[in-house]
């Protein structure tokens, strides 16, 4: 078949695909196409990885054939994200799609810090819940909400005034990159496991301190009351709840584009090279430290101001923000998808979101974390680089079968010799782009 046809016939399927995907709200509800939609991008992004192997197998590829391919998948999440709210814009379905765009912005942000500089840190939900505090606390008025209660009267600290909201979220944008400092110090002595035992204890006592703090952060109860970028006359109307979601959609598109230009860019090499060796990086002159400094501060502030996002719609926040399950959910949306590229983030997010919103009523509510957790493991299991690799990986055995089966397979001794250099850790060769 001539290739144009096949390429006619390849976007024929997948245009089907996507027009399947946009009737399954008006069958099974709002909310599944969230989930239909996640099978189309996948599926796209599938087709997208499996044609660009087919063209370097071929000795075909060029740079600017994969940035047009990958390019597609973009536009393409473009046309759903202006499309699909106006199809089915009900309020609820677009506060779950703001809800979702928020963890889309953490589990971008966190796939920076854990993919690019290669920190094991898990203090994604401390850095952006430390700053949604500090904007909650600036815009909270107590006379009015009666939010605090303290002893000694519930003078505000340092005897701050109430902000507007736009004033909060820049200054959570400063706390954010304030806390990521602090945490990123001890990163210059501590690796793998205790860096991120030190950030997993680091959520845990925000959550304490915040559950205890009763006169400046309300305890237990938390804030509320916050001023809020939505109108409060279209608090709760399908206007209102379409301003949030644009907004919203505005902030992981910063999101997206800080991790391009991050992970793309000269630190992202830099790093990149430091994980293959981190001594022959240092010996080229790579200051690793320092760029994963970089890389921590500038994820900081981007969390930072998701976290006075956070606050400007929903107005309120508690101690529940730093729960441990909070924790493992936008690490499995990670793990699911894939870490290592935007793509894999974003179809992971969207596919726990939809799982976690499904079967929020089952009982007990905690059941949806037993089945995202056998989720996570079945991936783990078959997918090692998440469900947005598999076709990279299917690929990789294939040509290993091939090679190793073919008329000009080596001898004995020396397949046997590739099968132990196969099995040297990761990082001990070099990985095949």
């Amino acid at each position: 078949m001539p290739r144009s046809r096949t390429d006619l016939l390849h976007y024929g399927v997948l245009a089907v695909v996507f027009l399947v995907a946009l009737a399954v709200p008006f069958v099974f509800g709002t909310l599944s196409v969230l989930g239909s939609m996640t099978v189309f991008l996948l599926l796209l992004s599938w087709s997208i990885s499996w044609r660009a192997g087919e063209r370097e197998d071929r000795g075909l590829a060029l740079d600017g054939a994969k940035d047009r391919s990958s390019w597609l998948f973009w536009i393409m999440c473009g046309v759903i994200a202006l499309v699909v709210p106006l199809i089915t814009g009900t309020p609820y379905f677009l506060t779950v799609m703001v809800a979702m765009l928020i963890y889309l912005t953490w589990n971008t942000m966190w796939g920076l810090v854990l993919g690019t500089a290669g920190l094991q840190s898990f203090a994604t939900v401390a850095v952006a819940g430390i700053s949604a505090y500090v904007a909650a606390y600036l815009s909270v008025d107590v006379g009015a909400t009666g939010a605090l209660a303290c002893a000694e009267g519930g003078g505000r600290i340092l005897g701050l005034p109430v902000v507007q909201w736009w004033i909060a979220v820049p200054v959570a944008v400063v706390v954010g990159v304030v806390v990521g400092f602090v945490i990123s110090l001890p990163a210059i002595r501590l690796r793998g496991i205790y860096f991120a035992l030190l950030t997993i204890g680091l959520v845990e006592l925000a959550r304490a301190y915040f559950g205890q703090d009763k006169c400046n952060f309300g305890g237990a109860q938390g804030l509320f009351g916050a001023n809020s970028f939505v109108p409060a006359d279209l608090a709760g109307s399908l206007q209102g709840s379409q301003i949030a979601y644009f907004a919203a959609l505005g902030l992981a598109i910063l999101a997206l584009v800080v991790y391009n230009r991050v992970n793309y860019g000269r630190l992202g090499l830099l790093l990149r090279t430091a994980r293959e060796s981190e001594p022959v990086a240092e010996v080229l002159g790579t200051d690793v430290v320092r760029a994963r400094l970089w890389v921590f501060l500038i994820s900081s502030a981007v969390l930072g101001g998701a976290g006075g996002f956070y606050i400007a719609y929903y107005k309120s926040i508690s101690p529940s923000f730093f729960n441990f399950s909070t924790v493992l959910l936008l690490f499995a949306m990670v793990m699911i998808g894939g870490l290592n590229t935007p793509r894999g983030i974003l179809i992971g997010t969207m596919l726990l979101t939809y799982v976690d919103r499904r079967f929020v009523d089952v009982d007990p509510p905690e059941a949806r974390y037993v089945f995202i957790g056998l989720l996570l493991l079945a991936v783990t299991l078959i997918a090692r680089d998440g469900l947005i690799a598999i076709p990279d990986q299917i690929r990789r055995r294939r040509g290993q079968q091939g090679r190793a089966s073919g008329p000009g397979a080596d001898p004995p001794e020396d397949v046997g010799a590739v099968d132990q250099e196969g099995n040297k850790p990761p990082g001990s060769r070099p990985e095949t782009v």
